[in-house]
C-alpha cells in the first residue's frame, strides 16, 4: 500500500486525468450507439425526478459553480486531498458542450472542452493532455451528466434506478443510480450515483464509481443558472507547453 501513498502527487494526478479523459472520451463513443432497448415502465418516483430535470432543461444555457472533489482509495480505505476550484458549463451556438473544470488547490489543473476536443492542462509541470471527442462531441458531458439534459438523453446510454432522498448541504435531494449500457464506459466507472436537488432540478452531487470499488465524489455549491460566461472562458493558451494528445 505504501507504494500508492510515497508516488508523487503531481503523478497520482497525472494519471487519474489520463484516466478521467479515457473514461470521457469512452463515455462519448458510447452515447447514441444502435443497440440500446426500450426502457420499462418507470416508477413515480423517478418519473417526478425527470419531470423536474426536464423543466430545468427547457431554458438552459449556462451553468457555474464551486466544485469540491475527492477521490476514495479502496485499497486504502481513506479518501485523498479535497480539490477545490470553479466549474463552468454552456452550449455553443452549435449546440454542442463547452466545459471549465479549474481546480485551484491543492495544485492547479485545469480542463476545458470546446469543439468536440478536452483538454487538461496541469500548468506546475507544463503539460497538456488532448483527446478529441470525435462525432459525439455535443454528448461530452461526463462531468455535468443531467445539467440542462433530456433524461431521455441519459436513458440512452444508462439503466437509472430511483433511491430514495437524501440532503446535500443542507439542500433536500432525490438520489439516482446510473449504470452505464455500454461495456467500454462500465470499465471505466460502473456506476454514478447522482443527487438531484429538488428545488431546482440540477444534480449537485455525483459519486463516479470504478470496477475496483475506488470512486470520485463531486460536489458543487453555490450554483447558477443562464449568468454570462463568455467563451473565452472555454480556451486555453498552451503556447510553450508539452502536449500529450490521446488516442
Amino acid at each position: 500500500m505504501d507504494r500508492y501513498k510515497n508516488r508523487p502527487l503531481v503523478l497520482r494526478r497525472a494519471q487519474a486525468v489520463r484516466i478521467f479523459l479515457l473514461a470521457m472520451w469512452s463515455f462519448a463513443a458510447a452515447v447514441l450507439e444502435p443497440g440500446f432497448g426500450a426502457q420499462a415502465k418507470e416508477n413515480p418516483d423517478l418519473q417526478r425526478v425527470y419531470r423536474q430535470m426536464e423543466a430545468a432543461g427547457k431554458n438552459f444555457r449556462t451553468f457555474t459553480a464551486k466544485i469540491s472533489e475527492k477521490k476514495y482509495t479502496a485499497i486504502l480505505k481513506e479518501f485523498g486531498a479535497t480539490e477545490t476550484g470553479e466549474f463552468y458549463l454552456a452550449r455553443a451556438k452549435d449546440g454542442s458542450t463547452m466545459m471549465r473544470r479549474d481546480i485551484s488547490s491543492p495544485g492547479r489543473i485545469i480542463l476545458t472542452i470546446k469543439g468536440g476536443v478536452a483538454t487538461v492542462y496541469q500548468p506546475a509541470i507544463k503539460q497538456a493532455q488532448v483527446a478529441n471527442l470525435g462525432k459525439n462531441k455535443d454528448k461530452a458531458e461526463f462531468l455535468a451528466l443531467g445539467i440542462g439534459q433530456p433524461p431521455a438523453e441519459l436513458q440512452k446510454t444508462f439503466d437509472i434506478s430511483y433511491q430514495g432522498a437524501e440532503s446535500v448541504a443542507g439542500a433536500p435531494c432525490s438520489i439516482l443510480v446510473l449504470k452505464p449500457k455500454d461495456a467500454r464506459t462500465a470499465a471505466f466507472y460502473s456506476s454514478i450515483t447522482m443527487w438531484v436537488k429538488k428545488a431546482s432540478g440540477i444534480p449537485i452531487q455525483y459519486k463516479l464509481q470504478e470496477p475496483n470499488n475506488d470512486y470520485l465524489l463531486v460536489t458543487f455549491s453555490n450554483e447558477k443558472l443562464n449568468t454570462n460566461v463568455p467563451e473565452s472562458k472555454f480556451e486555453q493558451n498552451l503556447g510553450g507547453v508539452e502536449i500529450q494528445r490521446l488516442q
